[in-house]
This record gives C-alpha cells, sequence and structure tokens, in this order.
C-alpha cells in the first residue's frame, strides 16, 4: 500500500497524517514542536528525537513512501532544510529526493488555495499574513517572531491578557486575579503568586505561554470585558496582515486560520470588519497535515 506521510510542525505541536493513494487518512498522531531553528547542535539533537519519537508511532502502521513536510522556523535553500531533509530521509530509511521540507505556511497555504489564489493570513502561537505566487515565490508580513511583533497570536494574545491583569493587580491589589479573567488565567497558570506566574513565563518556551490564550477565549465566552477587548483587538492585528498584503497584491480571496483564530467569535468579527477591500472571507479549517499527506502518497511536488 502506497502511504504518504504529511506532516504540520507549528509552536505548540507537530501533527502528523499518514494518507494512502486514495487520500484516505489512516493514521494520525503528533509529537512535540519541532522548529526549523537549528543554530545549535542541542537543537539538532532534539530534532531528532522528535522525527525519531515520530517514526516510532508512524511505522506502527506502515513505512511511508514520500514525506512532505511544513516546519515553522524553516527557510528553503538553507542549510537547515537540507539538515531537516536529511535527518527525515535517515530516519524513514528514505532517499532525500523522496521528502519536502518547506515552511509550515508554505503547506497550509496549498490546502486553501491553488499557487497564487489568495491570501492567508495565520494565527497559532504565532501570526503571518502569507502569499505564494504562480512561480512559487513566497511574500510574507508579519511573521517576525514574538520579540518584534507577532501581533494577534497566542503569544500576543497571552501576553496582552497576563499584562492586564497584572496592572489591575498593583493598582488594586486583589480584584485583577478575581475578574474572571485573572481566574481563567490563575486556573492555566496554577497559582497566582509572582513565582508561580514568572516561572510558567521564563521557564517554558512560547508554545506554553501561548497556550495561555485558551484561557483568554474561555474569559471571553463569560463576557469579560478586557478579554473581549483583547480578543477584538487579535483581530484588528490580524486584519492588518491581510490589508498589507491587499494593498501590495490587489483584493483577493482571504483565508483566516489558526486556533489561536477560533478562540471566540469576535476575532473572526474583528478581522472583517477591518479589511480594507470587499473581499471574499474563509474561515473554515482544514487539514494542513492531511493535505501534505495526500500529496506525499501520490509523490506529487508542490
Amino acid at each position: 500500500m502506497g502511504l504518504g506521510l504529511g506532516i504540520d510542525a507549528g509552536g505548540t505541536a507537530t501533527r502528523w497524517r499518514l494518507a494512502d493513494t486514495q487520500g484516505r487518512c489512516v493514521a494520525e498522531g503528533s509529537v512535540a514542536p519541532l522548529t526549523g531553528h537549528l543554530f545549535s547542535a542541542a537543537a539538532e539533537e532534539r530534532a531528532r528525537q522528535i522525527v525519531l519519537d515520530m517514526a516510532q508511532a508512524v511505522l506502527k502502521t506502515g513505512k511511508p513512501l514520500g514525506i512532505i513536510a511544513g516546519i515553522t522556523g524553516l527557510t528553503r535553500e538553507t542549510p537547515a532544510e537540507v539538515t531537516m531533509r536529511a535527518m527525515f530521509a535517515e530516519t524513514f530509511e528514505l532517499t532525500p529526493d523522496k521528502v519536502f521540507v518547506a515552511e509550515d505556511m508554505w503547506i497550509a497555504y496549498l490546502a486553501y488555495f491553488a499557487l497564487g489564489e489568495g491570501i492567508l493570513v495565520y494565527s497559532g502561537t504565532g501570526s503571518i499574513g502569507y502569499y505564494l505566487s504562480e512561480d512559487k515565490q513566497v511574500i510574507r508580513v508579519g511573521g517576525r517572531g514574538n520579540l518584534i511583533d507577532d501581533g494577534g497570536s497566542g503569544f500576543w494574545i497571552a501576553r496582552e491578557a497576563l499584562k492586564a491583569v497584572l496592572r489591575v493587580e498593583e493598582e488594586s491589589p486583589g480584584t485583577g486575579w478575581t475578574s474572571t479573567l485573572g481566574t481563567c488565567l490563575a486556573r492555566a497558570l496554577g497559582g497566582t503568586d509572582w513565582n508561580t506566574v514568572r516561572s510558567y513565563v521564563y521557564g517554558g518556551d512560547r508554545g506554553k505561554i501561548g497556550s495561555l490564550a485558551r484561557a483568554v477565549g474561555e474569559a471571553a465566552y463569560a463576557d469579560d470585558g478586557t478579554a473581549l477587548r483583547i480578543l477584538r483587538e487579535a483581530g484588528e492585528e490580524l486584519a492588518r496582515l491581510a490589508n498589507a498584503l491587499i494593498k501590495r497584491l490587489g483584493p483577493r480571496p482571504v483565508a483566516l486560520v489558526g486556533g489561536s483564530a477560533r478562540l471566540h467569535p469576535i476575532v473572526s468579527s474583528a478581522f472583517r470588519k477591518g479589511l480594507v477591500a470587499p473581499v471574499e472571507f474563509i474561515a473554515t479549517d482544514l487539514d494542513a497535515a492531511l493535505t501534505a499527506a495526500r500529496l506525499a502518497a501520490t509523490l506529487n511536488r508542490v
């Protein structure tokens, strides 16, 4: 049976799907987050272990004939791409030409659009606006990481929420953490004292911090005003990414995707209201890993 392995590696998890030549998903799972930031021997070793963990799970069903992987932080035609392709080929005992690796947004774009068709705005742990032209040239806006921007992302939402609660707490002790937003965050953090908060924030990675955005969504569903404001502003930040690409490329269909865009309807509502042109708006979630698996199963190349 011809099988293809599709991989969607984001900031919070690496999702994989195994598909047959008919496009049916025959196995799926997830492992730890995999990144293309292979800037040290330790980072390479961690990536190798994650790929090995994935292989152990995948091979219980069958060996893929091809692999297509979208990996956050990976840039094509760089040493990291070569290293990552070799890593997959070696682990799954394939020749390198049977492995295609690219940034995660490359695969996500093809799940929604044909080349050059639309504009993709993604909000997960990070955020980015993305366009893939007919000749496979990438135009991106945002996506510069949480230290610079990532407006509207899960990390950004979590940071804004923590900042809001802590500032209220500083001004009126006892009122920040007892608000609906504060209560939801405290439950996710495991406490409210500064040592607990500091340990969670500075002892984890960006994915762990970004996961706190779910608590903001929970508070918004309970009509917490601060949470609703933050999520509305997140939608506006994401609309800015779409508008930057619309300005450069002209009006095109726009898809808003990613887990942080689904925290509450106010995000997509603010996003849609913020678009500068009346374009087709797509808010359906598709499975990028399964799209990649189907391509890999037929040995197509993107």
